[in-house]
């Protein structure tokens, strides 16, 4: 009853935080598709090119959140406490699983489908649109799902450099040791997700081959439930939009104290996360180099006595 009295009492505080929460994911999950699918494109379509692009986007994935944001916090234009830096860093993380469920979703397609469109004469960007991408859409849903739902709990970080949303409840229950506000950003961060999920997988079926393709309806219904979403969250659950959006600030400038004071330890953490990253990444070359080396040399060798072998039988 005490987080049900929390969530009435601050409703339009709460609806104002939903409102930036989803404003974060749905934009950095757009810019991360818009990105992604052409990466996945030519990851599956060059090999040599798409390897560097997975592995850039695999190690972007592999640093730590409040790591990336200290680590973005200092860079031009893009750096700063505000949503710009949240942003950012949600579209690097949701790089790589649009870009590899993409790619592979390009490659698993059978190849005497795509023998049989060349053979009809179609040409690469033909059988792009009407071929790869629409067997392969299952597989791109996905890795937008799963991209959505990281998002969504990393958006929840944004709140420690200013960005807004549901982590404002978490941080502040964190710097008052209540886990009534804890709860009341927490809940409706994983309902979201939830959400968010099985509406994603549930197109991501009806898209699968041999299953009944969405009607003509589908899609409206799809893109009507979302905009009712987002008109729920503006409307701020029953307050005004200014009086939200007042609220807001005034809960980041009440925030502000304790995030100072959580912030600057969690980023040191972080710092140190991110040195030992980079001494691993080192060590990690070093030890490439050192194998490629004994391999080159160990294949040298047995060259050398393979030919004598092959001289001696000769002779």
């Amino acid at each position: 009853m005490g987080l049900l009295n929390f969530w009435v009492t601050h409703r339009t505080e709460l609806g104002a935080m939903i409102e930036r929460h989803l404003f974060l994911v749905l934009w950095s999950t757009l810019i991360a598709t818009a990105i992604g699918l052409p990466a996945g494109i030519v990851a599956a379509h060059r090999p040599r090119i798409g390897r560097p692009l997975l592995a850039a986007a695999s190690i972007a994935q592999t640093i730590p959140s409040l790591a990336l944001l200290g680590f973005l916090l200092p860079l031009p234009f893009i750096g700063g406490i505000g949503p710009r830096i949240a942003i950012v860093a949600l579209i690097l993380y949701a790089l790589l699983p649009i870009v590899r469920s993409t790619a592979a979703g390009l490659r698993s397609i059978d190849r005497s489908v795509i023998d049989a469109g060349i053979a009809m004469g179609m040409t690469a960007r033909q059988l792009l649109w009407l071929v790869e991408l629409p067997l392969a859409l299952p597989s791109i849903v996905a890795g937008i799902r799963i991209a959505t739902i990281v998002g969504i709990g990393t958006a929840t970080i944004a709140a420690a450099i200013g960005a807004g949303g549901l982590g404002e409840y978490i941080f502040r229950g964190l710097s008052m040791v209540d886990s009534t506000v804890i709860l009341a950003g927490a809940i409706p961060a994983a309902l979201l997700a939830l959400a968010a999920d099985g509406m994603l997988t549930w197109v991501e079926r009806r898209l699968m081959p041999g299953r009944r393709r969405l009607s003509r309806a589908a899609p409206v219904a799809i893109a009507a439930a979302s905009l009712l979403v987002v008109a729920l969250a503006a409307a701020d659950i029953g307050g005004g939009r200014a009086g939200g959006r007042q609220a807001a600030d005034g809960a980041s400038r009440r925030n502000l104290a304790a995030q100072r004071l959580v912030g600057p330890r969690l980023l040191e953490g972080s710092a140190a996360d991110l040195r030992s990253l980079r001494r691993w990444l080192v060590a990690f070359g070093r030890y490439r180099i050192h194998d490629r080396r004994r391999q080159a040399r160990r294949r040298r060798t047995h060259g050398s006595r393979d030919q004598l072998r092959r001289r001696e039988g000769a002779g």
